[in-house]
């Protein structure tokens, strides 16, 4: 049997040897009996954070610059990612409160719940229930350079470690620790401990992985 075109008054469909392969109606909705593929711009029946992930595995997004405010908050990470870099270009602050990472859902920026240790050279050890820090310590003049990484260990746990540099006054720094969101994270937010020193300096972006 050929291929046909059958049309109601409501849907036209279009058949081949009596199989529809696709269907059209008044309202302009366009249906597909098959998934279309990767290559041709589907989803190939997946999800679409699915299809984005077999099509470009790191996906950067746009970088912010850090030269005024005392927060910025990344948003619209797709459920599905298993893990975020956070990358820091010569960001530095007014004060001598330390940077820090706080993660998110749909019910906002969580304040609570984190475990984490950081360190920067010649300085003491930090611990912070409040967010992932960088480094130990603060410093008005110190412009961090580094990678954040997040990743998922199940379900809504995430694993945080970092690595960076304070610049020539600060000298090098690592974190690590653990964070159990409330539901799927979908943001995160860079800020200080105290949340009132301001940026001055530097640039921040975020990429993710499925």
């Amino acid at each position: 049997m050929a291929s046909s075109i059958e049309t109601t008054s409501t849907t036209t469909t279009l058949k081949n040897n009596g199989n529809t392969y696709l269907s059209a109606d008044t309202n302009d909705v366009v249906a597909l009996a098959n998934p279309l593929p990767l290559a041709s711009g589907g989803t190939s029946g997946g999800t679409a954070a699915a299809a984005a992930a077999a099509i470009a595995p790191i996906q950067l997004q746009t970088a912010v610059a850090t030269t005024s405010g005392t927060a910025f908050n990344f948003t619209g990470i797709p459920a599905g990612v298993k893990r975020i870099n956070v990358l820091f270009n010569e960001v530095s602050t007014n004060g001598s409160s330390i940077v820090l990472i706080r993660l998110g859902d749909s019910g906002g920026i969580e304040t609570s719940g984190y475990i984490c240790n950081s360190w920067t050279a010649n300085t003491n050890n930090t611990a912070s229930t409040a967010g992932f820090l960088l480094g130990g310590s603060g410093g008005g003049t110190w412009e961090r350079s580094g990678i954040a990484t997040i990743c998922t260990i199940s379900s809504n746990r995430w694993q945080f470690a970092y690595a960076g540099s304070a610049g020539s006054a600060g000298g090098a720094e690592v974190g690590g620790g653990t964070k159990a969101t409330s539901a799927t994270l979908d943001r995160l937010q860079i800020t200080t401990v105290n949340g009132s020193d301001a940026f001055d300096a530097g640039s921040v972006n975020i990429s993710w992985e499925f």
